[in-house]
């Protein structure tokens, strides 16, 4: 009885959902205000979305992020022009080149498109000819995916609700990149840092390239004491540096610290996307977390010890004690240890 129960629920299942998803066309919209100035926005309850924040200054709306889904890039701007009661855009800034936090660019071609010197090789490698090719197909394979979890999830589960909202999701990314898509890529481009003076507030913008990508970049507005990081660490886990990645921590650090040690309020900090946080005490842990090992390792290699003395002369326990409670292991690697070696990989190198 309980196995005829199932296939029962499973075939009505499989004839209610495509009524169900048709009528959900549209993923909900959220917005929360974070100050007078400034906008975040997103769509879904479930899914891993895009936050897009915009900034309302005195010489025009600054737009940090666009997503995957055009027409959902078009719904959060009708928001922000609702919320602010205009539509000057000025800006429109790209944490990194990924499809899914640049493939909405089209959406503000009357902005000017700011981003990392590399975006532009890193957006035409994932958005045209063989790339986006392989990235429908991928997308694709993830609706069939998608389609046949949810026949097994529970009812109300988070997988459910994901499930339902990747049925929307996938299908019309699918769609719009099919429909004659072509990339909008960033018309201002910066390798270091690059300020943009606003009247009212300023928006300083750091490279910290390899973190993620080639093309990484932080936003600062200390007048709203507001940082968004993109695809940086979450707030549950010791911060890692692949060592595959082509990173200056050195760079990284002075940028990281124009931040966290200029006396200025950091009182929000955002991730790109809508299912992950960072704190704002973390993100400063995390900078005195890198600095103290960079500084350290640089001079015990000086002094001619090796990497097992530096894997000694830091602890989390003793040293960061901050980051004892977070996540310290991935698929069985220590992430402090692996950090060491990276590290003093980098500075043998140099």
């Amino acid at each position: 009885m309980g196995t005829r129960k199932k296939n029962i629920g499973a075939a009505i299942l499989l004839v209610v959902l495509p009524m169900v998803l048709k009528a959900q066309s549209e993923l909900p919209l959220h917005q929360e205000r974070l100050g007078e100035r400034v906008l975040a926005a997103w769509t879904g309850d479930a899914m891993q979305t895009i936050v897009t924040v915009a900034l309302a200054t005195n010489k025009g709306i600054v737009v940090i992020e666009t997503s995957l889904i055009r027409s959902n890039d078009a719904r959060i701007r009708q928001a922000i022009e609702k919320e602010f009661g205009r539509r000057d855009f000025k800006y429109l800034i790209n944490s990194h080149c990924h499809h899914d936090h640049t493939a909405g660019n089209q959406v503000y071609t009357d902005a000017a498109i700011i981003g990392h010197k590399n975006v532009p090789a890193g957006m035409r490698a994932e958005l045209t000819g063989e790339g986006l090719a392989k990235l429908i197909e991928k997308f694709k394979a993830m609706s069939k995916s998608w389609q046949e979890g949810l026949q097994h999830a529970e009812p109300g589960s988070r997988e459910h609700l994901r499930g339902r909202e990747g049925l929307v999701l996938f299908p019309k990314a699918i769609t719009e990149l099919q429909a004659g898509f072509t990339p909008t890529y960033p018309s201002i481009l910066f390798e270091k840092s690059l300020f943009l003076g606003m009247g009212d507030v300023t928006l300083e913008l750091y490279s910290f390239a390899g973190i993620h990508t080639d093309s990484d970049i932080v936003i600062f507005i200390p007048e709203e004491g507001l940082v968004y990081v993109g695809d940086m660490w979450p707030d549950g886990m010791l911060p890692c540096l692949r060592k595959e990645k082509d990173w200056d921590l050195g760079e990284i650090l002075e940028h990281w610290g124009r931040i966290v040690d200029s006396g200025r309020e950091v009182r929000h900090v955002l991730m790109a996307h809508s299912d992950m946080a960072l704190n704002a005490e973390t993100f400063k842990q995390q900078y005195r977390y890198f600095k103290t090992l960079g500084d350290g390792l640089r001079e015990m290699h000086r002094r001619g010890l090796t990497i097992a003395d530096a894997k000694k002369a830091y602890t989390i326990e003793r040293d960061f004690p901050y980051f004892k409670d977070k996540r310290l292991e991935v698929r069985g690697t220590n992430i402090h240890e692996y950090n060491i070696e990276a590290i003093w990989d980098r500075i043998a190198r140099q």
